[in-house]
């Protein structure tokens, strides 16, 4: 159980430690209740079974039976309301934890994992830990008290009682968890990884449904995914039928502890009123078994959360400085600067790096693929940290800047649109945006007679990842959120990847014109709409090799001609 002491679950623990202790001591005496409610209707039954010669006799047991049933539902109600209040607050607290720790360290852990690993994290491990406290701490710690509370009780009668209830009741306690977990557990880490592929798998095929159906292998991906959850439902089957087996043996063990309750009730309550007692005994016990029945289950679920617990301290925790300074230009310098990712401090990206953009400078920055341009792109947005020198945005540290967002603005390879209404989409841009101002900036775009044409404008709702429109639009639709938000600097990360020549074009002369007054930083790839700018510079090795006007470097530098030539095909 090292898990526990994961920092998702134990600071909760301290924080919380009222309210568990209060769930767990109203889930104590909701099953106390139980018990006494049957063990008064027990001794009711056989009590009137005897025809005492007056009501009076069995009055208090009768208000007993009316006490403790009325009382039960009320506990266990307030125990449901105190459990899971505080149950859903640390969750609400672990979700809002998990989302600053992606958040601070988006552009890195979006390079190391997969969506859907990210989905499962948010979806699937969080789940985990919630269960975890309701199905598996709870339940341990309310069986364990009653177990103490059974046994003194039972000391004040007899020794074998102890030592009966000792054996029965620690074998469900202990035994069958134990030899539970042992069996499964081989099983649980399959089917976990199972899942865990089965969100990234799924997560990625979903948002590249349409190439799945437009090139006519719609069956192939149905047929992936009916693999992928067959393999999960075999496992969960095999799980129940071991669950089905083990629930059997169990009640076996319940009605032997029954039985040997009759037997010794039989044998040590036969003088005076006992024997009315004997019934009262056997009753009192099957509530109980609510109590324990969940253990053997709650134990195997350990093995799901020791593997939630795992994910989570995986993720990397690095505390973001305070943001304090405001941007108030679009004058970039970068000096000596190094950088290397946390978890490739060998691989260096860049070393001893410097680079001045003056304001309003429009700059493409080439290199081949892995020579760290996009990297450039987040480190003077301040997402990553450099691990030597510094960049400053008109003498600020982009890390510790509070307007990053309103300064600099990204549209990337494949730019995001939300499943939610075109309007929404663009005024994330800027919250308090009126329709005149999106429609200003959707015909800068060319887009303004095509949403018009939609059945509901501006409340069209949008397929995930913007599925309905083309590449050229959603690539359009991005831009108007930059005129929107009316940034200083503008980077166009790989805007034209998989474009054709024409939208790739169009789409390079709208930006270009849009943006002639601000800060461009343009990657790419391959030097379309490279005359439009006013200087190039080449990364290769870890630095700068060519820099220059591109007029200049056509005369003056062969290779930059020779890259040129081969682009245009010449």
């Amino acid at each position: 159980m090292k898990f526990l002491k994961s920092d998702w679950i134990q600071p909760f623990f301290k924080k919380y430690r009222f309210g568990q202790f209060l769930a767990i001591l109203l889930g104590l005496l909701t099953m106390i209740f139980a018990g006494l409610l049957m063990f008064s209707s027990g001794y009711v039954i056989s009590r009137s079974a005897t025809l005492p010669e007056n009501i009076l006799i069995i009055y208090v047991p009768t208000l007993m039976v009316r006490i403790f049933g009325i009382g039960r539902p009320l506990l266990r109600y307030v125990e449901r309301l105190t459990s899971h209040n505080w149950i859903f607050r640390v969750t609400s607290l672990l979700r809002k934890k998990l989302y600053f720790r992606l958040e601070s360290q988006a552009i890195e852990l979006a390079n190391r994992h997969r969506l859907g690993e990210l989905l499962g994290l948010l979806n699937e491990d969080i789940g985990n830990l919630q269960d975890l406290y309701l199905r598996t701490l709870f339940p341990v710690f309310v069986g364990g008290t009653l177990i103490i509370s059974l046994l003194i009780l039972a000391g004040v009668f007899s020794i074998w009682l102890i030592i009966g209830l000792a054996i029965f009741l620690g074998t469900l306690y202990f035994v069958f968890p134990y030899l539970s977990v042992k069996l499964t557990v081989n099983k649980d880490e399959k089917l976990k990884l199972y899942r865990n592929n089965l969100y990234s798998k799924l997560t990625d095929n979903i948002l590249g449904l349409s190439d799945w159906v437009l090139s006519g292998r719609k069956s192939d991906f149905l047929e992936i995914y009916k693999v992928e959850e067959k393999s999960v439902h075999e496992e969960q089957m095999q799980l129940f039928q071991f669950a089905r087996k083990r629930n059997l043996v169990i009640q076996v063990v319940y009605g032997l502890l029954v039985i040997f309750l009759m037997a010794w009730a039989s044998s040590n309550l036969k003088t005076g009123d006992n024997p009315n007692y004997i019934a009262a005994v056997v009753l009192g016990i099957f509530p109980l078994f609510d109590a324990f029945s969940p253990l053997s289950d709650a134990w195997v679920e350990t093995n799901r959360y020791r593997d939630s617990a795992r994910r989570l301290d995986n993720l990397p925790n690095q505390t973001e400085g305070v943001r304090d300074q405001k941007i108030d230009g679009a004058d970039i310098s970068i000096s000596n600067m190094s950088f290397s990712y946390a978890d490739a401090k060998d691989e260096i990206i860049y070393e001893k790096f410097s680079l001045h953009i003056k304001h309003g400078e429009h700059i493409a920055i080439l290199g081949r693929s892995g020579s760290g341009k996009s990297t450039l792109a987040s480190l003077i947005r301040g997402d990553l940290e450099v691990v030597s020198g510094e960049i400053l945005i008109s003498g600020v540290n982009p890390r510790k800047a509070v307007n990053v967002e309103q300064r600099i603005g990204v549209i990337q390879q494949n730019p995001y649109i939300f499943n939610t209404t075109l309007r929404n989409n663009l005024t994330i841009a800027k919250l308090d945006a009126t329709d005149e101002e999106i429609y200003h900036a959707l015909d800068a775009v060319g887009l303004k007679n095509l949403v018009k044409q939609l059945p509901n404008g501006l409340d069209t709702m949008v397929d995930e990842a913007g599925e309905q429109f083309s590449g050229g639009e959603r690539h359009r639709l991005a831009l108007s959120r930059i005129l929107l938000e009316n940034v200083d600097i503008v980077i166009l990360d790989e805007v034209t990847l998989g474009l054709d020549t024409i939208t790739e074009n169009k789409l390079l002369k709208t930006a270009f014109d849009l943006l002639k007054d601000k800060t461009i930083i343009f990657i790419t790839h391959h030097l379309l709409g490279i005359n439009q700018l006013d200087r190039v510079i080449f990364i290769e090795d870890r630095g700068i090799k060519i820099d220059g006007s591109p007029n200049e470097l056509l005369i003056t530098n062969p290779e930059f001609a020779r890259l040129y030539a081969l682009d245009k095909g010449i």
